[in-house]
């Protein structure tokens, strides 16, 4: 069955090829301007932050398409309720991971965006870890496994692994290699 997906770019050039590209995939294109309310969509694909709250309130998984700075953009936009987020300069390939991504219920961020979340001169440190979990990005860097972790903590593993999503839902990345990255830069910023 066709995906439905709502694109939503302000400017024509890009919503035209991101619409060409993706009935190339079988998918089915609905431009903001022949969008209805009562039109079943499974993915909306934007570029305006306005949508994504509009879209993700109404539980229709969001991909915002941006031009995005600092690593704050991105931490705001997942915030905000996208699902996944792609540069403006990412590849038609992760925009299709991200629609994916976002229609099976997971988060995505491209490379470029998750490199940019991992650049130490870009780096602040994360006000909503909380001290527990701080503690486990710690230990993270230091190379121990969650069982390990849990052994010094004094609390199972199960509870670690816990903690580890946690974190990586917060710093917006996927997989266990982006958060010990995350963990290690962490502490290389650390005065």
């Amino acid at each position: 069955m066709s995906k439905s997906v709502y694109i939503g770019m302000r400017h024509g050039l890009i919503q035209q090829g991101v619409e060409d590209y993706l009935m190339s995939q079988d998918m089915r294109c609905v431009s903001r301007r022949l969008h209805r309310p009562d039109m079943l969509i499974d993915v909306c694909v934007t570029d305006d932050a306005n949508d994504v709250v509009k879209f993700s309130s109404s539980q229709i998984p969001t991909v915002l398409c941006a031009d995005f700075y600092e690593r704050s953009d991105v931490i705001s936009a997942l915030r905000q309720g996208a699902h996944a987020c792609i540069s403006v300069w990412g590849s038609f390939k992760h925009l299709l991971m991200a629609i994916e991504s976002a229609r099976i219920g997971q988060r995505y961020i491209c490379p470029t965006l998750t490199e940019l979340m991992c650049d130490s001169r870009n780096r602040t440190r994360l006000p909503d870890l909380t001290p527990r979990e701080s503690t486990v990005v710690s230990w993270i860097s230091a190379g121990y496994t969650s069982k390990q972790i849990g052994r010094k903590l004094g609390v199972s593993p199960h509870t670690v692994d816990t903690h580890r999503r946690n974190i990586m839902q917060k710093i917006g990345v996927h997989k266990v290699a982006e958060l010990t990255r995350f963990a290690v830069l962490q502490q290389e910023t650390q005065p």
